[in-house]
């Protein structure tokens, strides 16, 4: 069964969409490098090393990948809640980004000590302190429409 939802303005069925004559166009597109696009949003995804990584190594990793020519961030909370589909997957998200861990981090920081992750268990959303690692993972973001 297909699960609507809206994001912004934009309604879509996930996790494909059927064209005109009953065939089907998948949303994510995985490249031989691992990269997932999104072909719905025009974004472009790399999922971190599947180990506990804290925000700093996080932020190390996205700053220093330069797969498919670089260019790489991490991501928004929008962004992240956009990959959020219960039952897909293993971590109801796209299984083609993998990994094991329940928490991804974001990009927004809350002074010196915070920074927001998206909880992929039940979509869900907090505050941790940027050296913890536990279940934390690092997930890299680019737009192609840019």
């Amino acid at each position: 069964m297909k699960r609507a939802v809206v994001l912004g303005l934009l309604f879509v069925c996930i996790p494909c969409m059927v064209l005109a004559g009953g065939a089907k166009e998948e949303r994510y597109v995985s490249k031989e490098n691992g990269v997932v696009t999104d072909i719905w949003y025009g974004l472009e995804w790399v999922a971190g090393p599947n180990e506990p990584t804290n925000f700093y190594e996080a932020v190390s990793w996205v700053e220093n990948l330069t797969v498919d020519g670089g260019g790489w961030r991490l991501p928004t909370l929008d962004e992240l809640q956009s990959l959020y589909h219960k039952g897909m997957g293993s971590r109801n998200m796209p299984p083609l980004l993998k990994t094991t861990g329940w928490w991804i981090w974001s990009g927004k920081e809350r002074g010196r000590q915070s920074a927001w992750l998206f909880g992929c268990r039940r979509a869900s959303e907090g505050w941790s302190h940027k050296n913890l690692k536990s279940s934390k993972r690092a997930f890299a973001i680019r737009s192609i429409l840019e």
